[in-house]
C-alpha cells in the first residue's frame, strides 16, 4: 500500500512574518522518524508515533512595494516503516503583504568652497532604486535623478565670485522626491549649508577729469570704482586736496575745480590725481594713481 506525505503553508502573511510549513503522513510514523526535505533546504521531521511534523520559513521584510509569493514544495521523503512512502510534491504558495516601511532620501553637500569654485550636492536614497528612476527636486531649482539600481547621485552648483569682503553660505535643500517603487518615499528635508571663501579680487578707482576747458571755466572729476559700493561710501582724496565720496550703491562721484582767468598767454594745464581711497566693502580697494591732464 502506498502511504503519502503532503505539504501545506500559512496561506498569507505580512512581510516580517514567518511561514509555517506543515509535513502530513497518511498513516502513524513507526519504526523511525519520517524525513521530509523542502525545495527551500530545510527538513522537516515526523517523530516516530505522529502524523505530522513543521518547520518554520522567515519572509523578509523589504522597503519595495509588491512582494512575490513564497512558493515550496516537498523534493524527497524517507525514514518509517512503510510498504511505499511516497510525496506529493505539488507546491505550496503562501501570499505575501506589503508593510508599509519607509525610505528616506538625504542631502548632502561640500562642506566649503572658494568663491568661483564648485559644490557637489549628493542625493542618497537608504535602499538601491528599482522601478524607474528616482527624481529629487532641490531648492535651489535643480534636479537629481538617482537611476535604477543606484542608491546616490549628484549635481553640481557653481558659487559667484565677487569683489565683495564676506560671501554668504550657500544653503540648499529637498523640496520633493519622486519615482522609485518604494512602499513609502520620503525625503530629509533639511537644509545643507556650504561656507565661501573670500578670494581676494581686486577692485580699482579711476580717475579721469574734463579734457579741455576755456580759462575761467570748471574740470570735471569723476572718480569711477568698477563694482558698487556696498558697507560704506568711498572716499577719494585728489592731490589738489579735494575728496570725492561714491555713494554706496553708486559706481561713481564727482568734485569741479573752477580753472583761473588770467591776462597772459598761454595756461599750464591742470594736473590732478587720485592719492588714497578707502572704504566700501571691498576684498582689496585700490587707487589708479595715473595723473589726468
Amino acid at each position: 500500500d502506498t502511504t503519502t506525505v503532503s505539504l501545506t503553508a500559512t496561506p498569507s502573511v505580512a512581510e516580517g512574518g514567518t511561514i509555517i510549513y506543515t509535513a502530513t503522513v497518511g498513516a502513524p510514523v513507526t519504526g523511525s522518524p519520517v524525513i521530509v526535505s523542502l525545495a527551500n533546504g530545510q527538513t522537516i521531521t515526523i517523530p516516530v508515533g505522529q502524523s505530522s511534523g513543521t518547520a518554520t520559513g522567515a519572509v523578509t521584510n523589504d522597503v519595495y512595494q509588491g512582494h512575490a509569493a513564497v512558493t515550496n514544495s516537498i523534493t524527497n521523503v524517507s525514514g518509517g516503516n512503510y510498504e511505499n512512502l511516497v510525496a506529493n510534491q505539488a507546491p505550496v504558495s503562501t501570499t505575501v503583504t506589503d508593510v508599509q516601511d519607509t525610505t528616506t532620501v538625504t542631502l548632502t553637500a561640500t562642506p566649503s568652497v572658494a568663491e568661483g569654485g564648485t559644490i557637489i550636492y549628493t542625493a542618497t536614497v537608504g535602499a538601491p532604486v528599482t522601478g524607474s528612476p528616482v527624481i529629487v527636486s532641490l531648492a535651489n531649482g535643480q534636479t537629481i535623478t538617482i537611476p535604477v539600481g543606484q542608491s546616490s547621485a549628484t549635481a553640481t552648483g557653481a558659487v559667484t565670485n565677487d569683489v565683495y569682503q564676506g560671501h554668504a553660505a550657500v544653503t540648499n535643500s529637498i523640496t520633493s522626491v519622486s519615482g522609485g517603487n518604494y512602499e513609502n518615499l520620503v525625503a530629509n528635508q533639511a537644509p545643507v549649508s556650504t561656507t565661501v571663501t573670500d578670494v581676494q579680487d581686486t577692485t580699482t578707482v579711476t580717475l579721469t577729469a574734463t579734457p579741455s576747458v576755456a580759462e575761467g571755466g570748471t574740470i570735471v572729476y569723476t572718480a569711477a570704482v568698477n563694482a558698487p559700493v556696498t558697507g560704506s561710501p568711498v572716499i577719494v582724496s585728489l592731490a589738489n586736496g579735494q575728496t570725492i565720496t561714491i555713494p554706496v550703491g553708486q559706481s561713481s562721484g564727482t568734485a569741479t575745480e573752477a580753472v583761473t582767468n588770467d591776462v597772459y598767454q598761454g595756461h599750464t594745464a591742470v594736473t590732478n590725481s587720485i592719492t588714497s581711497v578707502s572704504g566700501g566693502n571691498y576684498e582689496n580697494l585700490v587707487a589708479n594713481q595715473a595723473p589726468v591732464s
